[in-house]
């Protein structure tokens, strides 16, 4: 089960709240936004995947450094086979990959009932295009065809509508569930009406979602400090193959750089979360059963 706690609400509150304070002086272009997103993904977002060796090791007998490289090469399948439908079906993987992100990242209040953990998960994923759907379809239009991209938009700012709706009223009606997952949801809210799309991705994914699971994840490991380092070693390697990938997307012309940029960011991101989500789905279950 994930545990919130007030530190957590603390930290993303006050890195939502000095976000938008900064972009009342400006709103960056997309090519800067994307400059904030890359490292910031890297550096402070996929640690709590780097995770996922130490979690294996806690829920399968991984012996010796073959038991290791096995995990590791079905791990590497698995996002391969992601990517691979991507390019083959690229319309359906982002609606895929919308949904599941919805419902990974609904975990985040996974002890807060199911009202609130189905908005907070629409609220996610959603928020931003029921504020700003034609920019939200412009991003999708880099990962998918234009129709799918902008019917996938729509349907995010009903849904996010819808979800809005049912918050509200759940708050309103039911004084006991204004609690940490409550305020975090109305941060949720406020951060994608008043930041860029890919902007308030960054402040939610790396502020709330990779701190919660970071900290849960080694809170629950038998050696929390062997986890670290094999999450700092998996962390350095994913910059580095960031940095090597920087300058080879170099040499592109501006327009094709962003799309790079944001193809790789998150095509990489949809194929890394499936075995990730399938992994913490199995490890909080056992949790559970302690």
């Amino acid at each position: 089960m994930t545990v919130p706690q007030i530190w957590q609400t603390w930290l993303f509150a006050g890195a939502a709240i000095l976000t938008i304070v900064v972009s009342l002086i400006g709103q960056p272009v997309l090519i800067t936004q994307l400059f904030i997103l890359a490292p910031a993904v890297a550096i402070l977002g996929l640690p709590h995947g780097a995770l996922d060796l130490p979690i294996a090791q806690a829920l399968w007998p991984l012996d010796g450094w073959r038991g290791k490289l096995r995990f590791v090469g079905l791990y590497v399948c698995l996002a391969l086979l992601v990517i691979a439908v991507w390019i083959v079906l690229p319309g359906t993987a982002l609606y895929v990959f919308l949904f599941y992100s919805a419902f990974h990242f609904s975990g985040d209040w996974d002890g807060a009932g199911a009202t609130l953990r189905f908005s907070g998960g629409a609220a996610t994923v959603g928020a931003p295009a029921l504020f700003q759907t034609g920019e939200v379809a412009t991003l999708f239009g880099y990962l998918a065809p234009e129709p799918a991209a902008e019917l996938a938009a729509l349907l995010l700012a009903v849904i996010a509508g819808i979800s809005l709706g049912i918050f509200v009223a759940t708050i309103s009606l039911r004084p006991q569930l204004r609690n940490s997952a409550a305020g975090e949801q109305g941060i949720i809210w406020i951060a994608a009406a008043c930041l860029t799309p890919l902007v308030y991705f960054v402040v939610y994914f790396c502020m709330l979602h990779s701190v919660r699971h970071f900290s849960n994840a080694f809170a629950s490991l038998e050696d929390p400090h062997q986890g670290l380092r094999v999450a700092t070693l998996l962390s350095v390697v994913t910059v580095f193959a960031g940095v090597i990938g920087f300058i080879v997307l170099q040499g592109f012309k501006p327009e094709l750089l962003e799309q790079s940029i944001l193809r790789i960011i998150f095509i990489g991101l949809a194929a890394l979360t499936v075995p990730h989500m399938i992994l913490v789905d199995r490890f909080q279950r056992k949790l559970k059963q302690q």
